[in-house]
């Protein structure tokens, strides 16, 4: 009996310690993992101011009355500025618009000829084709992706500044050179991609087809007058920028 009274007292013995330790344990308090923070993701929404430059080239070509063509291609500089606004509409998707202006280098100097229509000599001249001046106003629509890009694409007016020249020796030896100048406008498409590369700072790449159309041009001057030909002015321009958002 006193064996079955001491085997009872340290099974309760034992029992009431278990007790005491689940007791213990469920005093410890729960940690609750602290939450990921979430990734920043970039927002397009906003107007910027920036420049850019870049190469260019024209693919032109005049046209003579009597249907005859030369078509001739200028490599050159181009320069300047742009502003713009954007929505970011969606997760991923952009709109705006933008308008650019700048200054070009563009010039194509070749050999060409002219005819006296009462006389019906032909004479020998100079043809020069210049742009100096390019402009745009444009409307895009952008993706965005990998949290700081956007790539669109855009397209929409353009306008240039030209000096056509024919510089010939009348007969008897009299020097001249009748010119034109004209501001052209058109149409114009293309793309790039932007690089969010600050919280206010983007850098971009695009490039953009210009399309002037054919128009005819009178050339005058002291002495001399060329008409009866035109002339269709096309570019390609490649151009890299900055732009500040605010």
């Amino acid at each position: 009996m006193h064996r079955i009274a001491l085997a009872s007292t340290v099974v309760v013995t034992l029992m009431g310690a278990g007790a005491g330790r689940a007791a213990d344990m469920a005093a410890v308090p729960y940690a609750r993992p602290l939450p990921m923070a979430e990734p920043v993701i970039y927002r397009w929404t906003g107007c910027h101011v920036g420049w850019h430059a870049g190469g260019l080239v024209s693919e032109d070509r005049s046209i003579t009355a009597s249907g005859s063509s030369h078509g001739f291609s200028s490599p050159g500089f181009v320069g300047g500025g742009q502003v713009g606004c954007d929505y970011q509409f969606a997760p991923g998707w952009v709109a705006g618009v933008e308008g650019r202006a700048g200054w070009t280098s563009v010039e194509n100097t070749h050999a060409a000829s002219v005819r006296n229509l009462t006389t019906g000599d032909v004479l020998p001249s100079q043809f020069t084709l210049s742009n100096d001046f390019l402009a745009s106003a444009t409307a895009r629509l952008g993706y965005g992706f990998a949290d700081r890009w956007l790539a669109y694409v855009r397209g929409g007016a353009a306008w240039t500044h030209e000096r056509i020249d024919d510089a010939f020796t009348k007969v008897g030896g009299i020097p001249v050179d009748p010119s034109a100048h004209l501001t052209r406008s058109g149409w114009t498409v293309g793309g790039g991609v932007d690089w969010a590369l600050a919280p206010h700072w983007s850098a971009n790449l695009e490039y953009n087809y210009y399309d002037f159309g054919q128009r005819s041009a009178t050339l005058t001057g002291p002495g001399a007058t060329v008409s009866g030909y035109s002339v269709k002015d096309t570019m390609h321009a490649v151009t890299t920028g900055v732009d500040y958002h605010f």
